[in-house]
């Protein structure tokens, strides 16, 4: 038992060093620094409510129109910032798997679970601001709410885990990884809800895991809405897709490009 608890107490040693790290080093030289990680979410949020304003458009539900774009950008912010910041972690600091007790693994889940503190943080801010500027909004469902970014959180890791993974036997894969998700911005209910979506693109897009975490969120938080579209087992099952994939692929090429382990 004691070895056990040894184990896991290093273990989590050197996935908060990690994070540490790559805190540090992320927009190093930057003089906001660290802070654009927070900024830039909100400045997608002033944008989006630029244009809904200037397009005259409302929510399709009774709800705020800032508190909407919110539930929409925070989860897609997750995501997309989980999968960014897999791939740039094992690039750049995959040096330290060459210390001992630090692998690939490692460095992967420290960049997922420092992301998902940062969603939490970014959505806290959010939430606080509105509340200030706006009249207050409570959240309807917290353990939903919270089930709704989890669901997002692992399904960015999945994807990530691939994404990393296949970046690092493939230079090309790993140049094409952006451009493949950037779509993901349109389909995925940032700024609709999915019964606005026309009847012709349904059989599609319900095989959008981000389309069903964003919908899980917005109905947890929002008291007048519930969706009868959010599936919970499409991202499980898609994230469960993603990660079998990353674990093969990682088993097929058992040293990356340069030489690396990828263990």
């Amino acid at each position: 038992m004691t070895y056990l608890i040894n184990g896991a107490w290093n273990w989590a040693n050197t996935i908060h060093t990690i994070m540490l790290r790559e805190v540090r080093c992320r927009f190093a030289g930057d003089p906001l620094g660290y802070a654009w990680t927070f900024l830039v979410p909100l400045l997608w949020i002033g944008t989006l409510m630029f244009f809904f304003t200037l397009l005259g458009r409302t929510p399709a539900i009774p709800v705020d129109t800032p508190a909407f774009i919110a539930t929409g950008v925070v989860p897609y912010v997750l995501f997309r910032y989980t999968i960014t910041s897999m791939s740039r972690v094992a690039s750049t600091h995959r040096h330290l798997v060459h210390f001992g007790g630090v692998r690939v693994s490692d460095l992967l889940f420290a960049a997922a679970l420092l992301e998902l503190l940062n969603a939490v943080i970014i959505f806290a801010m959010i939430w606080l601001l509105m509340s200030v500027i706006f009249d207050p909004t409570p959240i309807h469902n917290p353990l939903e709410f919270v089930n709704g970014l989890l669901l997002t959180a692992v399904f960015g890791a999945s994807v990530g885990r691939f994404t990393a993974i296949l970046g690092m036997v493939s230079e090309t894969a790993k140049r094409m990884i952006p451009v493949v998700l950037r779509p993901m911005f349109w389909i995925s209910g940032i700024f609709f809800t999915a019964p606005e979506l026309p009847s012709n693109l349904i059989p599609y897009l319900q095989w959008n895991p981000l389309l069903h975490t964003i919908e899980i969120t917005r109905s947890a938080v929002f008291l007048d809405y519930t969706s009868t579209f959010a599936n919970m087992a499409v991202p499980l099952g898609v994230s469960a897709i993603f990660l079998m994939a990353s674990y093969l692929m990682q088993s097929a090429f058992r040293r990356s490009r340069d030489g690396l382990e990828l263990t």
